[in-house]
């Protein structure tokens, strides 16, 4: 028996007849206009759809739309992906990195440094473990690192995160931490640190700094290890950081004024507690020494015969020599 329809339920078929009786009625012309906006309205609608299905995970989008830490570049190709779980990108809202499940260190950390990136938060007295970080990773904590011989080195330090609380505790997770020596941390890695910030409150500079470790093998206080915390982190051969100075003046746009000219100050520092003392200047290299010992590849988001020139760089200013710090290790 046919189905009786409800008074308060649409007639679908009376409008469907009402909407071709109109169209019929229309001149050709105007029936093509008709078309044309239904097809539009059409692919308007699907465009919609297929990207609320595939949200996009790339990282090279226009500079407005991406991490303002990864400005420069993924010097991996990193993807956060979970089962590439030796090169995970992991986005965060003060740096971000790409993370090497089987090191149990992040192979690097990216991030830009401005003046309202300083000031004088306090410290964090404990690293915590990296929550964020996909169901079956190992969460490095802060205990596998005691009695080791190596500080607790951070990438993005605290120093370059301490206009609020919020931003230096954020430095304080172990995805953002490598074993350093005590004398790298302490000495030359902070100097170079303290001689970066320079460059930002006395230059006026913006920097985008990219910092992490490579190769197997480092001496620390104690002994030479390869591997602490029960063989789950491995100790880095080299700590290497590369940074790029944009000045402050001329536009908002840091990625348009990269050029030629730009400084470029890149390290490869061996992790060894008796080869490094307090001076910094004399591990500088290029960027493409950096790549030789990592296997990345910088700038990929610079005009490549620009990013090419960059690579090429050995940063020669002269740098007065270093006077001890008395702060906190970062």
């Amino acid at each position: 028996m046919a189905r009786r329809r409800n008074r308060d339920e649409p007639d679908y078929q009376s409008m469907m007849d009402s909407a071709i009786d109109f169209f019929q009625r229309l001149d050709l012309r105007a029936q093509i206009a008709v078309v044309m906006v239904l097809l539009v309205a059409g692919l308007v609608v699907a465009f919609i759809y297929y990207r609320s299905q595939n949200p996009s995970t790339s990282t090279s989008a226009p500079s407005g739309q991406v991490n303002v830490q990864m400005l420069l570049g993924n010097p991996s190709n990193a993807m956060p992906d979970p089962s590439n779980r030796d090169n995970y990108l992991m986005p965060k809202p003060y740096y971000a990195l790409s993370y090497n499940d089987s090191r149990g260190t992040p192979n690097w950390v990216s991030w830009q440094l401005t003046a309202a990136y300083l000031g004088d938060a306090p410290r964090k007295q404990e690293f915590d473990p990296d929550n964020t970080l996909p169901e079956g990773f190992y969460r490095v904590t802060h205990r596998d690192y005691s009695g080791s011989g190596f500080d607790r080195g951070h990438m993005c330090p605290h120093s370059d995160r301490a206009a609020n609380q919020e931003m230096s505790f954020s430095t304080f997770v172990m995805t953002n931490i490598i074993p350093q020596a005590p004398n790298v941390n302490r000495k030359a890695w902070a100097q170079f640190e303290t001689y970066c910030r320079g460059l930002v409150t006395h230059d006026h500079d913006h920097l985008y700094i990219t910092a992490g470790p490579a190769g197997k093998g480092g001496r620390g206080s104690k002994e030479f290890r390869d591997e602490i915390a029960g063989g789950r982190v491995v100790v880095p051969a080299e700590c290497w950081k590369v940074v790029v100075a944009v000045p402050e003046s001329g536009g908002d746009d840091d990625l348009a004024k990269i050029s030629m000219g730009t400084r470029v100050i890149a390290i490869i520092m061996p992790n060894d507690n008796d080869q490094v003392g307090e001076e910094w200047a004399k591990f500088r290299t290029s960027p493409a020494e950096v790549e030789r010992h990592t296997g990345f590849h910088f700038f990929d988001r610079v005009r490549p015969d620009i990013a090419q020139a960059l690579r090429q760089k050995v940063d020669d200013e002269a740098i007065a020599p270093p006077r001890p710090l008395y702060h906190g290790n970062d």
